[in-house]
């Protein structure tokens, strides 16, 4: 008798797991896919500050070996470079002072990034963050 109810309760039940993962599923997806995005942002993010700091000390030091005096285009290519492939941009990478007049004061490299955030089935998250970097001048 107790086999015989046992035997229409797991009659009854038979495909209940494959329902909870079909609806479960999307959201598993969508916290994977999250994770991935979330990760690539905060690597960009780490590769801009790297980038604003190179950039600093770039102007830091004159621009030199490559020249005796920085322009804004000179420092805006070093960070560019520094950025290893990655957008840099709306904003213009610049120095806020000339240090060839502002000996052993700081010097600040800062620009505006958009960082984007892409997630399938969501909203566009994407950010834009002010990057800096600061160097002492030499």
């Amino acid at each position: 008798m107790f086999e015989k109810i046992r035997l229409r309760r797991l009659r009854g039940e038979r495909g209940a797991v494959a329902v909870e993962f079909a609806i479960i599923l999307p959201l598993l997806i969508v916290m994977l896919f999250a994770i991935i995005a979330f990760g690539i942002a905060l690597f960009r993010l780490i590769t801009y500050v790297g980038a604003a700091r190179e950039g600093a000390r770039y102007a830091a030091v004159h621009c030199a070996p490559q020249a005796t005096a920085c322009t804004p285009a000179m420092i805006s290519d070093r960070v560019v470079q520094a950025a290893s492939g990655n957008y840099v941009g709306p904003g213009i990478p610049a120095a806020d002072k000339d240090c060839t007049v502002a000996t052993g004061e700081p010097v600040t490299v800062s620009w505006q990034q958009s960082i984007p955030i892409e997630i399938p089935l969501l909203p566009d998250l994407s950010v834009t963050r002010s990057i800096t970097g600061t160097f002492r001048c030499e």
